[in-house]
């Protein structure tokens, strides 16, 4: 292996990506005491996303199946396997983890058919289920899924506007922007907290990033551009409009530091323990690194 992307952390100082060399791509979670490699996605073994992992080291995300086709996977134990999907699905995809196992991404039954939110439920471990309760028929993705079971949801139309919403046990709350908005999306959710974005109302390609408190206050973070993951203190990590930043880092809602873009840097899911795994580019050589907030 001579390339690594670092993109999720299991929030006790574990970070999980793939790593890449003269084969195919493999799982990898990089602990304080080594590698832990899972192997290859056994019907992908090239461009590969993981998604998310947890606390327990289990892994999640998806790999191509064919074009314009994905499949999702889990670890388990130290090995990936493919996720239950119904006979015919054309893609499915794994978006999150939460420690208890649940999951949570798209599904896709049929070509040109809209894309619905599911879960795949830690206690009925061969099972898919669609997520109901959320308004229309509109394409919906579940982006996130908190401790307590509550999934963050977009809903988006077929002009392309985009609803986010809180959903759990079938009820559906809508995520109310700070400022008139045209679209929003909620993108990471941790002890109620969520993080996401907004486009301004009559500024099209005006993106804000936006933080939700667990009452649903939401606020804009100074100079953000898009929010995409929190951890369960409120350390929140993003874009600016600055594309000379690589991401931005907010404490409480205000902003704490901006991580260098030279070499163009990509910033994964923050950690509990603060910690943000990344990876740098260089040459199309990719590096994975964890950047640490004290």
């Amino acid at each position: 292996m001579t390339q690594g992307r670092a993109v999720a952390s299991d929030n006790q100082g574990g970070y999980a990506g793939i790593m890449m060399g003269s084969g195919a791509e493999r799982v990898a979670l990089w602990k304080p005491t080594g590698v832990v490699d899972y192997g290859q996605v056994p019907f992908s073994p090239y461009l590969v996303a993981v998604a998310d992992v947890n606390r327990s080291g289990t892994v999640v995300g998806h790999g191509l199946r064919s074009t314009f086709s994905y499949g999702p996977f889990r670890s388990v134990g130290t090995r990936i396997e493919a996720l239950p999907v119904p006979a015919g699905t054309h893609s499915a995809t794994a978006k999150a983890v939460n420690d208890r196992g649940d999951i949570v991404g798209q599904y896709v039954p049929k070509l040109g058919e809209r894309g619905r939110a599911v879960m795949w439920p830690a206690d009925r471990p061969g099972e898919m289920v669609e997520l109901t309760g959320l308004p229309g028929t509109d394409t919906k993705v579940a982006n996130d899924i908190d401790e307590d079971g509550t999934v963050l949801v977009d809903v988006v139309t077929s002009n392309g506007t985009g609803t986010g919403y809180r959903w759990k046990n079938g009820v559906a709350t809508k995520l109310a922007p700070p400022v008139a908005a045209k679209d929003v999306s909620g993108k990471s959710i941790s002890a109620g907290r969520v993080v996401g974005w907004i486009t301004l109302e009559g500024q099209p390609g005006e993106l804000r990033a936006v933080q939700w408190d667990a009452t649903g206050k939401a606020g804009v973070l100074p100079e953000g551009q898009s929010a995409d993951s929190v951890n369960r203190d409120g350390l929140a990590v993003g874009d600016t409009h600055d594309f000379s930043v690589g991401a931005a880092v907010w404490r409480g809602g205000k902003l704490e530091a901006k991580l260098p873009n030279t070499p163009q840097l990509f910033a994964g899911k923050v950690g509990d323990d603060g910690g943000i795994p990344a990876y740098t580019r260089t040459d199309n050589k990719d590096t994975p690194l964890v950047y640490r907030c004290g």
